[in-house]
C-alpha cells in the first residue's frame, strides 16, 4: 500500500473513532444495556447459568466480565465494543482489498466509519459487535484461503485454524451467528469448487464440536426463543427499514425520515446498476454480495418458519458487506461522478442521522440517570421505589444500585416475560408478583412507569393502567414528574 494510501486510512480510522466516542458516556443505557452489565458483574458460574436460561450465548458477558475489573464506569464498558467494532472495519479494509483493489476498499472503510448503524452498535453494550467482527474474521481467514497464492502456502494452516476459531467463537457469540458460517458454501457451490467445499464441510464440523457445549443447549432454549422475539413478521415495511439503516438510523422525524427513505433506495438502485454493468472483480465483487445477503434471506424465511427474527441487528455483517459494494462502486464511478453522487448520499445521510441518534432520550433510551438523580435526592429511609416493570428497573439499578427498588413481574407467558427464572437467580434479582405486595403497607411509594405502557392500556384496553388505578384507590398522589416518556408519580398514604 502506497504511503499516501496509509495516510488516508489511518484518517478514516481516526475519524471512526473520534465518531464511536463523542458522548460515549453521556449516551442514555436501555434494558439490554443493562441486562449485559448485571449479568456480567457476577461470577463465570453465575453467567453461564443466566445465559443457559437466556437466548444468547455467554462469550460476551465473559469478556465483559474481565473488562469490567479494570474499569467499571460506562464509557470505559462501551469501550470494549468500540474497540470490536474498529477491529471490524480493519478486517472489512483488507478483505476489500483483497476482493477488489485498495481505492475501493478505502471508500468501504469510509463508509464503514460514518455508518450510523455501525456507530449505534459500536456504543452498544451488547454483543452484536463482538458477533460481527468474529463473523468477519470467519470471512476474511476464508476469503485468504479461496485466493490463496503460491507465495502464502506456508500459511494455509494457519488460515483454516482462523477459519475454525473465528467461526466457533462466533457460534459463541450469538445463536444466529451460523447464517453466515454457510455462506461461503453457497458460493462455492454457485462457483462449483467441489474440493474447496467438502474441505470447508470439513472445518465446519470442527467448529460444530467446539461450540458444542453450547449448541446442546439450544434444543432447550427454543421455546423461550419462539417466545422472546416480538418483532413482526417481516414485509415490505420491515424490508424497507432495515434498507435505510445501512445508511441512515431509525426513527427519524417527520421529513427526515422521508428523505433518508430517499437516499437509501437512490443509493441501493445505483449501486445494483453499476455492479451489473460493472466488468472488472467480477468474483470478488460476487462474493461480497453472497456474504452480504446470505444472513437477510435467510433470517426473512426464518421468520416464516418459526418466529419473526428479521432484526437488521442480526445481519449486523450485511452492513459490513453493503458498504464494501459501494466502496467498490464508488472507487469506478468516481470519474464519471456517480461515485461523488453516491458519496454524498451516505455523508448527507448520516449527517442527517447522527444527531437524532446520539442525542434520542425516549424509549428505550429514556433519561433515566436523571430520574436516578431526582430520587436520590429525595428518598427518605422507608420509602419505596416501585417500578412497573424490568425496563426501568435495570437501568436504575445500574446508575444507583444503592437505592433500594424493586420491580414488578411481566404478565406470565406474554411477549415481555423474557426474563427467566435461572436469570434471577444469577443475577439475585427477583420481581414482585403485583402491586399489593410491592406497597406492602408503605408509607410512601414512588413508582416509575413508561408513558407508552399507560397509553397502551388506554388504546387497547380502554382502562386507566391498573398499578396507578390501584395505587390511587389505597394512597394519595401528591406529585407526578415526567422526564421525557417516564414518568415518577409519588404516593403518599
Amino acid at each position: 500500500m502506497k504511503f499516501s494510501e496509509r495516510k488516508y486510512l489511518y484518517g478514516i480510522f481516526g475519524l471512526g473513532l473520534l465518531l464511536r466516542i463523542f458522548l460515549l458516556n453521556s449516551r442514555s443505557i436501555q434494558y439490554d444495556d443493562a441486562f449485559s452489565i448485571l449479568l456480567s458483574s457476577r461470577s463465570l458460574a453465575e453467567i453461564v447459568a443466566g445465559t443457559a436460561a437466556d437466548t444468547m450465548p455467554p462469550l460476551y458477558y465473559f469478556l465483559l466480565h474481565f473488562w469490567g475489573m479494570v474499569n467499571s464506569q460506562l464509557w470505559w464498558l462501551r469501550l470494549l465494543s468500540v474497540l470490536l467494532n474498529m477491529a471490524s472495519i480493519y478486517l472489512l479494509f483488507s478483505l476489500v482489498a483483497k476482493l477488489t483493489d485498495t481505492r475501493s476498499a478505502l471508500w468501504a472503510t469510509f463508509l464503514a466509519a460514518i455508518s450510523p448503524l455501525q456507530i449505534y452498535h459500536a456504543q452498544d453494550l451488547r454483543m452484536y459487535a463482538l458477533l460481527a467482527c468474529c463473523q468477519l474474521a470467519y470471512i476474511w481467514f476464508f476469503s485468504r484461503i479461496w485466493l490463496i497464492q503460491s507465495s502464502e502456502k506456508k500459511f494455509l494452516v494457519f488460515y483454516w485454524a482462523g477459519l475454525v476459531i473465528s467461526g466457533a467463537l462466533a457460534m459463541y457469540s450469538h445463536n444466529l451467528a451460523g447464517f453466515i458460517l454457510v455462506a461461503p458454501n453457497l458460493f462455492l457451490l454457485f462457483k462449483r469448487k467441489w474440493r474447496l467445499l467438502v474441505q470447508l464441510c470439513i472445518a465446519q464440523i470442527f467448529i460444530g464440536l467446539l461450540a458444542a457445549p453450547w449448541l446442546m443447549m439450544v434444543p432447550g432454549q427454543v421455546a423461550k426463543i419462539q417466545g422472546a422475539f416480538w418483532t413482526p413478521r417481516p414485509g415490505i415495511v420491515e424490508v424497507l427499514q432495515a434498507l435505510v439503516l445501512f445508511t441512515a438510523s431509525l426513527p427519524l422525524p417527520g421529513i427526515w425520515f422521508a428523505i433518508a427513505l430517499v437516499l437509501s433506495l437512490q443509493i441501493l438502485v445505483i449501486v445494483i446498476l453499476e455492479l451489473v454493468r460493472s466488468k472488472g472483480g467480477r468474483d470478488g465483487v460476487l462474493f461480497l454480495a453472497v456474504m452480504g445477503l446470505t444472513p437477510p434471506v435467510l433470517l426473512f424465511a426464518l421468520s416464516y418458519l418459526m418466529r419473526p427474527v428479521f432484526v437488521p441487528r442480526g445481519f449486523l455483517i450485511s452492513g459490513f458487506m453493503y458498504a464494501g459494494l459501494a466502496g467498490y462502486v464508488i472507487a469506478q464511478g468516481w470519474k464519471k461522478k456517480i461515485g461523488v453522487f453516491i458519496m454524498g448520499s451516505f455523508i448527507a445521510a448520516s449527517l442527517i442521522s447522527l444527531p437524532y441518534q446520539q442525542m434520542f432520550r425516549e424509549f428505550p433510551r429514556s433519561p433515566f440517570s436523571e430520574a436516578v438523580t431526582m430520587l436520590e435526592e429525595e428518598m427518605q429511609p422507608g420509602d419505596r421505589l416501585i417500578h412497573d416493570n424490568k425496563l426501568s428497573a435495570f437501568p436504575f439499578l445500574v446508575y444507583s444500585p444503592d437505592i433500594q427498588q424493586m420491580f414488578l413481574a411481566d404478565e406470565a407467558g406474554s411477549h415481555n416475560d423474557t426474563l427467566a427464572y435461572p436469570s434471577q437467580e444469577a443475577m439475585q434479582l427477583f420481581p414482585e408478583p403485583d402491586i399489593v405486595q410491592a406497597a406492602d403497607g408503605a408509607g410512601r411509594i414512588y413508582f416509575v412507569v413508561f408513558t407508552r405502557a399507560i397509553e397502551e392500556y388506554q388504546e387497547l384496553e380502554g382502562i386507566e393502567h391498573p398499578q396507578l388505578h390501584w395505587l390511587d384507590e389505597k394512597y394519595q398522589r401528591t406529585e407526578r414528574v415526567v422526564f421525557n416518556d417516564l414518568e415518577v408519580y409519588t404516593f403518599e398514604r
